[in-house]
């Protein structure tokens, strides 16, 4: 499994759909500084769901914005865990004019719930392992696309005839050698190739 180093200002985030490991990312100031998850074309991760959560990276530390139908809680170094509505009550989770925010220290941990999509969201320490996708998955994926690729071959190319009949049909569209020179027929003359002519036998003599 691949490993990188993760700078100190970090964030981890894990997803996986229900207990199938999906990609981990790192947030940080010196590459990807943003993830989101949604259903747009802008979305880095499609959850089919109206749902929709971003993590920003920044100074001061991980921006989580998310809007109605995404659960979690909050889980800090000394206290219990907190779900959203919990925070919401609390002034912790604000409400805005498109959803909520949610902003993280490095203390903080979080896990967001979008229908069967799981986020697990902590600081980085150490070494981050950068997990690849579901293996099997890929696999299949992978077959498929041969599979299909291969159909279509299959109808758009021409049907391919054996070797032989080509060999025939070259044998019988190749045309007859000419006569030889002086060659006449066998049961005809030897110059001409008339048929003989017939013999009249002499009358008997009494």
């Amino acid at each position: 499994m691949k490993t990188v180093a993760a700078p100190d200002s970090a964030w981890e985030a894990r997803l996986r759909w229900g207990s199938r490991r999906l990609t981990a990312e790192v947030l940080d100031g010196r590459g990807r500084t943003t993830l989101k998850l949604g259903d747009g074309p802008d979305d880095d991760v499609a959850i089919g769901s109206s749902a929709h959560a971003t993590l920003t990276w920044t100074p001061a530390g991980l921006e989580l914005r998310f809007t109605a139908g995404v659960e979690g809680e909050l889980s800090s170094r000394g206290d219990g865990a907190q779900t959203f509505s919990e925070l919401l009550q609390s002034g912790r989770v604000a409400e805005t004019s498109d959803g909520f925010t949610l902003v993280l220290g490095p203390e903080d941990d979080v896990t967001l719930r979008i229908g069967t999509l799981i986020a697990e969201v902590r600081k980085a320490r150490g070494r981050f392992s950068r997990l690849p996708l579901d293996g099997r998955a890929l696999v299949f994926l992978l077959l498929a696309v041969l599979a299909i690729g291969l159909m279509v071959a299959s109808v758009m190319a021409p049907h391919e005839l054996p070797r032989a009949y080509w060999l025939k049909k070259a044998a019988e569209l190749r045309p007859p050698p000419p006569p030889l020179p002086g060659a006449g027929s066998l049961e005809g003359s030897p110059t001409t190739g008339a048929p003989p002519e017939p013999k009249t036998a002499a009358p008997a003599t009494p």
